[in-house]
């Protein structure tokens, strides 16, 4: 019987001890990905910024020669008034664009006229290139053309092209991605990702960290790694913004961030190596518990210390679940706790369910121009006026950076009134570095959506729908402001 005991404790040890070094595994594993996928998100919104002043400039540029264009023709003015007001534009748009354009030209008057000086062959019907097709057809409206590979430079051009107040004239100008394909370069090279890539609506690549790799159109292929970025890229709903992917023998990560029209950029990290490195730590936990289940034993033995032993599993066993699910920055729950509560609530919805999300304004102006410091004392702040709102509700988590959601059977009054004071809680707050915040929020509840997914997503729509107007209202850019 002494024996069967003692083969029973030592069973429950090792078992204990495998679960330790598995959860253990799994957690350097999720904080590896975790890494991974930050360091992508950063580089790609890096890139997604510059590319979105790149094209600002370019539509900018169109614009105010367009609003030019415009008076001179209603002032029926000469056509070689007009060829001049584009070669002074050209030389203008060339010094602020640190001659990445090419001129401006277009079709005026029923003339071919060019900035720079350049005669096309006598071939060359400017009301049938893709420009002035387009432009015609969204009259009034900048338009980019799909880009192109230039034949003589080799570099990728877009164009920005728009009508004019006759309807029947347009204006152009080509800009070179050369200082984005540079961008890409410089992001990769600093080693963080692997592979920086940008594509547009149709998956033709505008700039790539390899530069060989300009002008493909990656649908189009059939087995290339770029293929499978993009099937795997496609396969994902428009709520995810990374995936994983198996390419050969190797495990990818890819963060993807949209941009304007309709262009994405893609943040590629071959996270082989830093998922093999893992196995080091794997094996020395092993061999470590190893060692301490044969001490453990000795000592359970001959001191009968069983459950004091005991005691000490279940505090390892306590402290690991709380590092786990427990936000370190705030103390709420974070989103593992509230992924693995919204798994249970998809099997069964409570009557009554209701989901806020919340997002706090104007965090990234406060990182910018206070610190991270005082970020931090935002969300935090953020976290404890949750919180005490919305007291006895266990259901608080921090879903990440400035996002956090609250899960309650509260009644529609009684969460309207913890909204409400939440609201007056944050403007009176006082800290260090900020006084007074506000907070985005939406709230929908399982009368409007008949499951948990469902639920989110419309108390999700509606926080942005929020976070949309009060932008809007204080006159700011929320990509500037966040």
């Amino acid at each position: 019987m002494s024996a069967l005991q003692n083969m029973l404790v030592t069973v429950v040890i090792i078992m204990f001890f495998l679960g330790v070094i598995i959860s253990y595994y799994a957690m350097l594993y999720a904080q590896t990905r975790a890494n991974i996928i930050n360091n992508g998100e950063l580089n790609a919104v890096k890139a997604a910024n510059q590319i979105d002043r790149h094209l600002s400039t370019g539509a900018d540029a169109i614009k105010l020669t367009g609003y030019t264009l415009d008076n001179m023709i209603r002032d029926d003015r000469s056509q070689a008034e007009i060829q001049a007001y584009l070669e002074d534009q050209s030389f203008a748009t060339a010094i602020v664009l640190a001659a990445q354009s090419n001129g401006i030209y277009g079709y005026i008057n029923g003339e071919y006229l060019d900035g720079v000086g350049w005669v096309p062959d006598s071939d060359y019907v400017a009301t049938e290139r893709p420009w002035y097709v387009e432009a015609i057809a969204r009259s009034g409206k900048v338009v980019v053309i799909d880009p192109y590979i230039d034949a003589q430079t080799g570099s990728m051009i877009i164009t920005f092209a728009k009508t004019l107040c006759d309807a029947k004239s347009v204006v152009a100008i080509d800009i070179s991605m050369e200082e984005l394909q540079a961008l890409t370069e410089e992001i990769a090279s600093t080693g963080s990702t692997d592979m920086e890539i940008v594509l547009d609506h149709s998956y033709q690549v505008i700039s790539h960290s390899d530069m060989g790799e300009l002008g493909k159109n990656y649908l189009r292929e059939e087995g290339t790694f770029g293929h499978a970025v993009v099937e795997a890229l496609r396969q994902q709903g428009p709520e995810e913004n990374y995936f994983s992917m198996r390419y050969g023998s190797d495990t990818y990560i890819v963060y993807a961030m949209s941009i304007e029209n309709d262009w994405v950029c893609l943040s590629v990290t071959n996270a082989t190596t830093a998922f093999d490195q893992l196995r080091i730590p794997l094996v020395l936990t092993i061999v470590v518990s190893a060692v301490i289940i044969a001490i453990l034993l000795v000592i359970m033995i001959r001191s009968n210390r069983k459950e004091a032993l005991a005691e000490e599993m279940k505090q390892l066993a306590d402290q690991q679940t709380e590092y786990a699910y427990n936000d370190q920055l705030t103390g709420l729950k974070n989103r593992r706790a509230y992924a693995e509560i919204v798994a249970r609530l998809a099997k069964a919805l409570p009557k009554g369910c209701r989901v806020v999300m919340f997002d706090v304004n104007r965090l990234k102006q406060i990182n910018d121009t206070l610190g991270h410091k005082a970020g931090d004392e935002l969300i935090r702040a953020a976290a404890d006026c949750i919180h005490a709102c919305f007291e006895g509700v266990e259901d608080v988590f921090r879903l990440g950076g400035d996002e956090f959601c609250v899960i309650t059977t509260a009644a529609e009054d009684k969460a309207k009134a913890c909204l409400e004071a939440l609201e007056a809680r944050a403007a009176a707050f006082k800290g260090e570095f900020i006084d007074g915040f506000t907070i985005s929020y939406g709230m929908a509840s399982d009368a409007e959506a008949p499951d948990i997914e469902g639920i989110v997503k419309e108390a999700d729509r509606r926080m942005y729908d929020y976070k949309r107007s009060f932008y809007s209202r204080a006159g700011n850019d929320r990509r500037q402001s966040r």
